[in-house]
């Protein structure tokens, strides 16, 4: 499982399992329209007739044939996802560790963190706004502004997001000592640089149990959409929050 969605690309294909938000959740009272599990997208063409259902078939999709799992999942997702999970007989009445240890056997976990927390939470503030989460490599670069008209600056929603950053690494670092594991620590800014790359890719195969791979590592399958734009935020911010400090 992987905490954060910060990486560039994954791990070769058919290895290292086939990570997505399987798991995705969040609060029906905030989000009425949204579908999750056995009534989401995984689910739309797959014979689904309920909860375990869902689930087998989460761990078909996210396997690769050597019999390695992966999903993703933000920590603002994990208690909704473990409150789905408690809902299955077979989780009912277990701590949040023991469904984890239940759900997915010899548990290992890559932590995707970012060095700058502003400028991770400037790109989320952007994101959120124009919709644009992913930039695939070898597809057409989207249309600028987005349909619905350029994000704005909101030093408020900036600030939200900074703090949830750090309360998620915080709550983290909890579970981890609950699980009693230890994560492979991905620093998201070696992760996009040029030396950094492959060597993260490699760390993260060891740390899986795959270190005998040899094979090439694919190039980054995303675009970094970072521009001028987000740089102007970061500037804008940091001065709001000194005057705001300051009085």
């Amino acid at each position: 499982m992987a905490p954060s969605c910060c990486a560039a690309a994954w791990p070769p294909r058919g290895v290292a399992g086939c990570p997505r938000e399987y798991f995705l959740a969040g609060d029906p009272a905030k989000l009425p329209d949204w579908r999750f599990w056995e009534e989401g997208p995984y689910a739309a063409g797959p014979d689904v007739s309920g909860r375990e259902s869902y689930l087998s078939l989460a761990y078909r999709l996210g396997s690769t044939p050597n019999g390695v799992f992966g999903a993703k999942i933000h920590w603002n997702c994990l208690r909704w996802a473990l409150a789905k999970f408690s809902e299955m007989p077979r989780f009912a009445g277990l701590d949040r560790g023991a469904i984890l240890r239940t759900a997915f056997p010899d548990l290992r976990v890559v932590d995707v963190t970012r060095r700058d927390r502003i400028r991770q939470a400037v790109s989320w503030a952007r994101m959120a706004q124009d919709g644009m989460w992913v930039d695939p490599v070898g597809q057409p670069e989207p249309a600028w502004p987005p349909p619905t008209g350029p994000p704005r600056y909101d030093y408020g929603l900036i600030a939200a997001l900074e703090a949830l950053i750090a309360e998620s690494e915080t709550g983290w670092r909890q579970l981890y000592h609950e699980l009693g594991l230890t994560p492979y620590q991905v620093v998201y800014e070696e992760l996009s640089s040029p030396d950094g790359y492959e060597q993260t890719i490699r760390g993260v195969l060891a740390h899986l149990g795959l270190a005998d791979y040899q094979g090439p590592i694919p190039a980054p399958q995303t675009r970094r959409q970072s521009n001028d734009l987000n740089e102007a935020w970061v500037a804008a911010y940091l001065a709001d929050k000194a005057s705001r400090q300051e009085h």
